[in-house]
């Protein structure tokens, strides 16, 4: 059964200014909190429904939770009801949000940094950060205007790669001061850039990607070393900037 207060702070948990000044996110679904509990992260509590135990897997998970002491019992329509996503499939948790600062990154021989620049929906975030991890990216910068990467909606996307990948928060002056102080080419991703394929790999290179309809802001448009794209010989007029970021990672680690 579920407190009043843990009930009070799981509603709130749903708005960034409470995310930020708790410290704590909400992770829904079987596979997210799988990876949460794999994670290491700070658990502080877990709410299952009835419907959790309907399979093996969730079963297995519910055991997980049990032995950590933070599982809490509560109704189906009841979790549901404060489930910030929707088919939470039984189970939502609270944990801490990992500390990550630029000053913590230390990167040795080659590196690849993701940047996000105003990048507006979770699904595309969600899209980025699983990328970014999967190519062995050194970490995710997500720049002020960029979608919470503690929202619900983002970490279910990233289903997991926001617990393992460093998710840093800076300001774009702190982020190019960085970048240059260890050595980073600066790359935006943009439709009229230099085909990817004709670029020269870099050791270290930062690729900034933009905000859905407006692109990269000024100020990080005015630190870049250059464009490159993902060459298009279809009828598409663009990709999706999940699908160009995954492309553009790729490549740009195909000789590391």
């Amino acid at each position: 059964m579920i407190s009043r207060g843990d009930e009070k702070l799981v509603r709130a948990l749903r708005r960034r200014k409470i995310r930020e000044v708790e410290r704590l996110f909400l992770a829904e679904g079987v596979r997210v909190v799988e990876e949460l509990l794999d994670s290491g992260l700070d658990l502080t509590l877990a709410l299952a429904a009835p419907s959790l135990e309907d399979t093996p897997r969730g079963r297995a998970l519910a055991v997980r939770l049990e032995k950590r002491g933070s599982l809490r019992r509560v109704g189906e329509g009841e979790l549901n009801a404060l489930a910030a996503t929707d088919g939470p499939q039984g189970v939502l948790a609270v944990a801490r949000v990992p500390e990550g600062a630029l000053e913590s990154l230390a990167p040795a021989g080659r590196a690849l940094v993701a940047v996000l620049d105003g990048i507006q929906d979770p699904g595309n975030f969600g899209a980025v950060v699983r990328s970014a991890d999967a190519f062995g990216a050194l970490a995710l910068a997500a720049l002020p205007g960029t979608v919470d990467p503690w929202n619900p909606k983002s970490v279910r996307a990233a289903a997991g790669s926001s617990f393992r990948l460093p998710v840093v928060q800076p300001g774009p002056a702190e982020l190019v001061e960085w970048l240059r102080r260890n050595d980073f080419l600066i790359l935006g991703a943009d439709g009229a850039g230099q085909p990817i394929g004709e670029l020269r790999l870099p050791a270290r290179a930062a690729l900034v990607l933009g905000n859905e309809g407006a692109g990269i802001g000024a100020e990080m448009r005015a630190a870049l070393d250059g464009l490159v794209a993902v060459p298009i010989r279809g009828g598409a007029e663009s990709l999706n900037v999940g699908v160009a970021a995954g492309i553009l990672l790729y490549l740009l680690t195909r000789s590391g």
